[in-house]
């Protein structure tokens, strides 16, 4: 079965492929999931000030959240073979 991912309940089908990147765990990846951020192929075009804003405005202070982890995620996507 093929979802388009946009019902809360839609974690079947359609993989959040972010976890497949260093650093990004389930907990980064459904966070990234909740602003937009669904796949590697978008996380590249994401500015990581922008990025850690988005998040932390959605789910309160997230511990250990820095700009600098946020841009390696964008770095890691960037490098990704096939995103």
């Amino acid at each position: 079965m093929v979802t388009d991912g946009t019902t809360a309940g839609a974690r079947t089908g359609v993989e959040n492929d972010l976890a497949k990147l260093k650093g990004i765990g389930p907990k980064h990846a459904e966070m990234l999931k909740s602003i937009g951020v669904d796949s590697i192929k978008e996380l590249r075009h994401r500015n990581a000030a922008r990025l850690k804003e988005m998040i932390e405005s959605r789910h309160g202070r997230v511990v250990g959240l820095s700009e600098q982890e946020c841009q390696g995620w964008i770095d890691a996507a960037k490098a990704h073979p096939g995103a």
